[in-house]
């Protein structure tokens, strides 16, 4: 076989590739499950599927080749807290470490028709709770540019595979920034659309008001092909909503002419002369797209309560979600000598710091005597933020802000931060949250790279409206032209 970087292509290149027989699914395979062992010490993959994907490919030998399904024998991988049947699905969590289901998520099982080939379930923050990928119950997931430097999360095992170019698109989830902060991170695009548009059956919640499945690729027309695989009326789900769109990938366009388009003004926020540089010059790639780019601001009280919002309303959401995840109902057990005991026993083992915190506050905000003051509180609060956006979308056709203006931060700061209470917080750090109050589709894309590590720039528009983000993030990834450079290495 003829030398193939597969890791620089997109999937309609390598569909092209496979449908002219110039290589063959199993080949594909291959060439991944190496690199995958190439990239073993990144520790993001939960469950690796070799034995599985590889029966899977065989069986594929023989059937023709779909000219028409660009994932047909397409590698691919999937964040542990989306269910497939008969394969350990554990969140990254001690509570779930020996859960094999019987029944299979939705999303699953349409990737599986298409005959797309999941190679591996990947870490997670246990859970889907935390947004640094240090929390899984299998120990920290690296950053592939810098393993000194956190990933992001919670999607970070997905992250890690992308970027580091094992497979072309991998599923994550996404409840306040879970795939768009750390796709910034690691220069690569990671997509939430419209809240509802794609089926959570069979997905492990965190927080079912604010849950999203979205996609990890290094391109963005990769995103649109999985996209238009994975958006269908599932009646299992009763959060799924019927897209007002079709033929994402068909419909995908590089124009941005005659779009209004908003920009947080970010004029007194300290940012690095080559961040704000880069940011610069991508809104002038907008205005010489004949697209009108317009400076706003946002109501600055209700973006400091970005963060106390969805922190209350989050955290309350999974303590309900898990009550039965006490080994008696579900779960492993620790035995104890009664129900009590084996409840706290199994508990106690089961969960680690972070969502223990979280369950904790999250109880207190539901408590009777607070749950006035905090959770309906939060709840209120939401609204207001979420007509806010609202009518801010309904007066641009996007809105544009920062996932971080600052590359991904060590492990060693982030640690010792998490151990520190501080009275302030920068809420720049918490825009990404405003789509998920509010459902709105929202993408992040490559910006630059600053100290030898990536910065991204996010794309938010109305709900419904995922096309429009599509193609504004494809012209401007365009015009960026970012090179990820671990996309250049080959296996040799």
């Amino acid at each position: 076989m003829k030398k193939i970087n597969y890791q620089q292509l997109s999937i309609m290149q390598l569909h092209e590739l496979l449908v002219n027989k110039t290589l063959s699914a199993e080949e594909l395979l291959n060439l991944v499950l190496s690199r995958l062992k190439k990239f073993a010490d990144l520790n993001a993959v939960a469950t690796v599927l070799e034995k599985e994907a590889t029966e899977w490919v065989q069986s594929l030998k023989a059937m023709e080749i779909e000219k028409d399904n660009p994932l047909y024998g397409i590698p691919f991988v999937m964040k542990d807290n989306i269910i497939t049947i008969g394969q350990k699905t554990t969140a990254s969590s001690n509570i779930l470490a020996n859960f094999v289901p019987h029944y299979d998520s939705t999303i699953n099982s349409l990737l599986k028709n298409v005959k797309a080939v999941n190679i591996a379930k990947t870490a997670l923050d246990e859970l889907g709770m935390g947004g640094d990928g240090l929390y899984a119950n299998t120990g920290y997931v690296y950053n592939p540019w810098n393993k000194a430097h956190i990933i992001g999360g919670s999607s970070s095992g997905s992250t890690a595979l992308v970027a580091a170019g094992v497979v072309p698109f991998a599923l994550g989830t996404d409840t306040g920034d879970s795939i768009r902060k750390p796709a910034g991170f690691n220069g690569i695009v990671g997509f939430k659309p419209t809240y509802g548009l794609i089926s959570r059956n069979g997905v492990i919640p965190y927080a079912p008001s604010l849950d999203t499945v979205g996609i990890f690729a290094n391109y963005v027309q990769d995103i649109a092909n999985v996209l238009d695989v994975l958006v269908k009326e599932d009646k299992n789900d009763f959060t799924n909503t019927k897209s007002l769109e079709s033929d994402y990938f068909k419909n995908l366009k590089e124009d941005v002419s005659n779009l209004k388009i908003a920009v947080l003004n970010y004029q007194s926020y300290q940012w690095k002369d080559e961040v704000k540089s880069a940011f610069d010059q991508a809104m002038k790639y907008l205005v010489n797209g004949k697209a009108k780019v317009e400076y706003i601001d946002f109501n600055q009280e209700l973006l400091s309560a970005l963060l106390p919002v969805y922190m209350i309303i989050s955290f309350a959401e999974a303590t309900s979600c898990h009550a039965g995840y006490d080994g008696v109902n579900f779960g492993v057990q620790k035995k104890g000598s009664n129900y009590q005991e084996t409840m706290i026993k199994s508990r106690t083992a089961g969960f680690g710091q972070v969502v223990k915190r979280r369950y904790v506050i999250g109880a207190y905000a539901l408590s009777e005597l607070h749950q006035k003051e905090l959770f309906l509180k939060a709840k209120r609060v939401r609204r207001i933020i979420v007509e806010q956006i609202n009518q801010l979308l309904a007066n641009y056709d996007a809105f544009i802000v920062m996932p971080s203006v600052s590359p991904a931060p060590t492990i060693k700061d982030v640690l010792e931060k998490n151990n520190t209470l501080k009275a302030e917080h920068q809420y720049m750090e918490d825009l990404l949250v405003l789509a998920n109050l509010n459902g709105s589709p929202s993408i992040t894309i490559p910006l630059t790279i600053v100290d030898e590590l990536p910065i991204g720039l996010n794309i938010n528009t109305a709900p419904f409206k995922d096309q429009t983000a599509l193609n504004i993030a494809n012209y401007l990834s365009k015009q960026i032209n970012f090179k990820n450079k671990l996309l250049g290495e080959d296996d040799e």
